[in-house]
């Protein structure tokens, strides 16, 4: 007859910290992630043997390095599959500290002010960002020579430039074909080809958005979407310094252009026109805005 093994037992070797223990453990690296201060492996190998030292357990940890070997955090993900590592996204202080309950309720008392005065429909709402693509893919990857020290695939160049690319959409799901911010001095339109119909470029020095070329931007974007006085859209977007010009302003006051700017580095967390439905809203995470 074989022997029955307890849960959570590891054979002859025996856990350092019971399962309640590593469960707040668990709850701990979680918060921490949540909080934008995200425990790396090492890191998390030496909190266990501060853990196991301050607590008086008997361990096997390394006194030397002062930290947990890596079997035991191997152990610990395995046993804890709510955890993974993951590549995270670099995010500043600004943005971290930036987005508060304060601001959202600036924010929800503002929007609803606009959405009372002029009862946006979804197909009137609009967001719009911007991104920046390299002109030269990453490869994936290929199988390759076990040994080799050095492996390449040929791409269209080493490195490449970033091209700004302005987007923007309805809450109903109609796009305002992109615009595209090239870093140079002279535009050709020749750098358009296979883009999607409708669409514009802008040469820039830097290929960044400017006052400039937020303007024109402006326009391209009342050309598609007809706005005026008797006929006005609501358009969300951040509080870049391109956007806030008293041209951007009286522009879009004179085209019947709401604009519902949100604050300094808050638009990472913004998932507003996304919730729009049937003439009012609802929104996961906000922030403060201006109107025009």
């Amino acid at each position: 007859m074989l022997a029955t093994v307890p849960p959570g037992s590891m054979g002859r070797f025996k856990a350092v910290f019971d399962p309640k223990f590593e469960e707040e453990l668990v709850q701990y690296v979680i918060e921490m992630q949540q909080r934008f201060y995200g425990l790396s492996p090492k890191q998390l190998r030496r909190m266990a043997f501060d853990l196991a030292e301050k607590n008086n357990l008997k361990h096997n940890f390394s006194r030397v390095k002062c930290s947990a070997g890596k079997d035991w955090s191997q152990g610990f993900l395995r046993r804890h599959p709510e955890l993974s590592l993951r590549s995270p996204e670099p995010t500043s202080i600004m943005r971290a500290t930036g987005f508060n309950r304060v601001q959202v309720q600036k924010f929800y008392g503002l929007l609803r002010t606009v959405m009372e005065e002029h009862a946006f429909q979804p197909h009137r709402i609009y967001n719009m960002d911007e991104t920046g693509i390299s002109s030269v893919q990453k490869p994936g990857k290929i199988l390759a020579c076990k040994g080799a020290k050095q492996v390449g695939k040929l791409t269209s160049a080493e490195r490449g430039q970033n091209v700004t690319v302005v987007c923007s959409m309805s809450a109903a799901g109609t796009y305002i074909p992109p615009a595209f911010i090239f870093p140079r001095k002279k535009m050709s339109e020749v750098l358009l080809n296979g883009a999607p119909h409708g669409s514009v470029g802008y040469a820039v020095d830097n290929g960044w958005m400017d006052c400039l070329t937020f303007m024109k931007w402006l326009k391209h974007f009342q050309m598609h979407t007809s706005a005026s006085n008797d006929n006005k859209v609501l358009l969300i977007l951040d509080n870049h310094a391109s956007h806030r010009s008293l041209e951007v302003v009286d522009y879009a006051r004179d085209n019947g252009i709401v604009l519902l700017s949100l604050p300094p580095h808050t638009s990472h967390k913004m998932h507003t026109v996304k919730h729009v439905t049937s003439g009012w809203f609802h929104t996961q995470e906000n922030a403060s805005p201006y109107i025009t």
